[in-house]
């Protein structure tokens, strides 16, 4: 049995249909040449960059502190009146 023209060039658009079909999920030379590699991904983190970011930490962690202790300091304070009032009171009514 031989195939006439018209049978071939439907046999060539089955088969072209068929494997871009099949390969559509598949990643592009052009997409796979703008992944970053793993020299890209080692040149991200630096020493500098961590020690960068390591003060920041620093910086973060002291504000915090900062904040805590001024915190405590200003509950002290309303402590330390609230018993001196608690006392008056006392004094006032014993």
């Amino acid at each position: 049995m031989r195939m006439n023209d018209d049978q071939i060039a439907d046999l060539k658009q089955f088969i072209a249909t068929t494997i871009s079909q099949q390969t559509a999920h598949l990643a592009t030379k052009d997409e796979l040449a703008n992944l970053a590699t793993k020299e890209d991904l080692k040149s991200l983190a630096t020493k500098e960059d961590l020690a960068r970011v390591e003060r920041k930490i620093d910086d973060i962690q002291a504000a915090i502190g900062e904040a805590i202790s001024d915190s405590n300091e200003s509950a002290d304070a309303q402590i330390t009146d609230l018993k001196q009032r608690v006392t008056t009171l006392e004094r006032h009514f014993a």
